[in-house]
């Protein structure tokens, strides 16, 4: 009786699956010299053995209650921040032109303290600019 060559490479090809054992990288724990842990595929030191895993699944699992619940809370956020209108968000109040002066006025002092002034300007400018400071701090926003 004579087998055919393509029904034993069928039978051959079928069966091989099963005799290759499981390709499984080992999961080392290992503690650095300053107390951190960390898993690897290395081991660390020679005497340390690979951790036995009661799980070997690795990818996608779903979400956990609490989790859900905290994504629900992210998504319904990020919705109610889409809805509303960009016009409302940048909406801001029109300065008036007595605080719009002392800015400039205030930009134009620090400008001279930082370019350099004379010993005599020197008292004043800094007066100047406190002045500016608080009336912008007390009537403006």
């Amino acid at each position: 009786m004579r087998i055919s060559p393509c029904f034993s490479l069928t039978v051959v090809l079928s069966v091989l699956p099963f005799l290759v054992p499981v390709a499984r990288a080992a999961v080392y724990r290992c503690v650095g010299d300053d107390g951190l842990v960390s898993y690897q595929q290395i081991r660390c030191h020679s005497k340390d053995k690979p951790l036995i895993l009661r799980n070997t699944r690795s990818g996608w699992s779903s979400l956990r209650p609490g989790e859900k619940a905290l994504l629900k809370r992210y998504r319904k956020k990020d919705a109610a921040r889409r809805r509303k209108p960009h016009s409302e968000a940048r909406k801001t109040l029109k300065e008036t032109p007595a605080c719009w002066n002392r800015r400039k006025q205030l930009e134009a002092a620090r400008a001279k303290l930082r370019r350099g002034y004379t010993l005599q300007e020197g008292e004043t400018l800094h007066r100047k600019r406190d002045n500016y400071a608080d009336y912008l701090r007390l009537f403006c926003s």
